[in-house]
């Protein structure tokens, strides 16, 4: 995630990347060049530079990028006196690091479209859409659940639930909606609630790299953004939710949600009322989430959709911006803002008049307004000719080998 640096380390890294020599990348006019830090001044930069003086325009912002040390930083300034060789910008106000980024964004030339699918087959049912995407098309077993088999998978689901807690269930959605706060977030989400004891209320951060539990303050916005509550409100029913859980006698619980493609299939649970007994720990968060994504593979390996309807499988989107590493669409169908989701899988075809470029992507962000959605697509693999031709078209430049350090996270595609 991008860090916002202060001033004092502001002021390093830059002279850090003036005595290196490191390489500035230089978003301007259309286009992407190369410079260096000749000097550091008390409210100016002053570089070195290739680009046509034309592009460096007095007053016009400017996006720079550097790999420094093992990091990418990132900002955005304005010219102050632009020159033919050298270039005086000021002093930005914001710098950045640890960018996931590692491309600039442009605006899309003017013949360039782009167009998407799902990975996989897609359909439509009958059952409430969640705020996550469960992938449909690849499953990762785990030496603990085997979805080949569902009578065994769940009788699996009964041993391990039953020597962990008291009581355990799985509840699907095919004739009801979630119920509560609980049951709503958790949909809404795709993440777990988790109630490690009820001595400690619920978590105050998430200990796992990705997402995957809901914190206190999870559920403080909940009831701020959906049930409007003052922050005030919002904490006392937060409160209520725990003295609730104490009062029907639980000492320790686990749901999780069964995701697959954008919907909730339902949630599996695991409740521990009885004295005495370990409360449930990390360790059970990853066994059981473990068992509804194998649910729910089973269900689909089993035939249990195969009578829905399939949904459509190309989307034209309005590029607002692009890059070698993703690009950024607008799109105003309700029903593909509904189905877009956080960690969807994607092919994406960019094409330009000289060439087609085909992409693997996933959603990395999105924001879904009720007329129109925004979202950001990551590209994870593509073949290595098309990721130099993007590349050069883009920036307006060749690809060099400096550049080919920047490239993780793209995963070359082979035929």
């Amino acid at each position: 995630m991008a860090t916002l640096v202060k001033n004092i380390e502001r002021e390093f890294l830059l002279q850090a990347a003036k005595r290196e020599r490191a390489v500035l990348s230089m978003s301007a006019g259309g286009g992407e060049w190369n410079t260096h830090i000749m000097d550091v001044g008390p409210g100016s930069i002053t570089l070195e530079h290739g680009a046509p003086l034309s592009a460096l325009r007095k007053g016009a912002i400017l996006e720079f990028r550097c790999a420094l040390r093992g990091q990418t930083l990132a900002f955005k300034t304005t010219v102050l006196e632009p020159g033919a060789r050298t270039l005086k910008v000021a002093l930005p106000d914001k710098l950045y690091k640890n960018l996931l980024r590692r491309f600039a964004r442009m605006a899309p030339p003017g013949d360039l479209s782009a167009s998407f699918s799902f990975l996989g087959e897609r359909y439509d049912l009958d059952f409430p859409s969640g705020g996550a995407y469960g992938p449909s098309d690849s499953f990762q077993p785990s030496e603990d659940f085997n979805p080949a088999d569902i009578r065994e998978l769940v009788a699996e689901f009964d041993r391990k639930a039953g020597g962990a807690a008291s009581e355990h269930g799985i509840v699907m959605y095919k004739n009801r909606i979630p119920q509560g706060p609980v049951e709503r977030l958790a949909a809404d989400t795709g993440r777990a609630f988790y109630l490690p004891s009820i001595l400690s209320g619920l978590p105050l951060s998430d200990p796992f790299a990705e997402r995957t539990i809901l914190t206190r303050d999870d559920f403080l916005s909940w009831f701020m953004d959906e049930e409007g509550l003052d922050r005030e409100f919002a904490e006392d029913e937060v409160v209520r939710l725990e003295r609730a859980k104490r009062n029907d006698g639980v000492l320790s619980e686990l749901l999780v949600p069964v995701l697959f493609q954008e919907y909730v299939l339902g949630h599996v649970s695991v409740t521990n009322k009885r004295q005495g007994h370990p409360p449930l720990d990390l360790k059970a968060v990853e066994t059981f989430g473990a068992f509804a994504r194998a649910l729910a593979w089973s269900l689909k390996l089993h035939g249990y959709f195969k009578g829905s309807p399939r949904l459509d499988d190309s989307y034209a989107t309005e590029v607002l911006d692009v890059s070698a590493g993703g690009l950024l669409f607008a799109c105003r169908d309700a029903r593909l803002i509904q189905a877009l989701k956080d960690g969807s899988e994607v092919n994406v075809r960019v094409s330009a008049k000289r060439r087609n470029v085909d992409a693997v992507g996933v959603i990395r962000r999105h924001y879904a307004a009720t007329r129109e959605g925004l979202f950001g697509i990551e590209f994870t693999g593509m073949a290595p000719e098309d990721f130099r031709f993007l590349f050069e078209y883009l920036y307006g430049r060749a690809f060099t080998d400096g550049d080919a350090d920047s490239v993780e996270g793209v995963r070359v595609l082979r035929p």
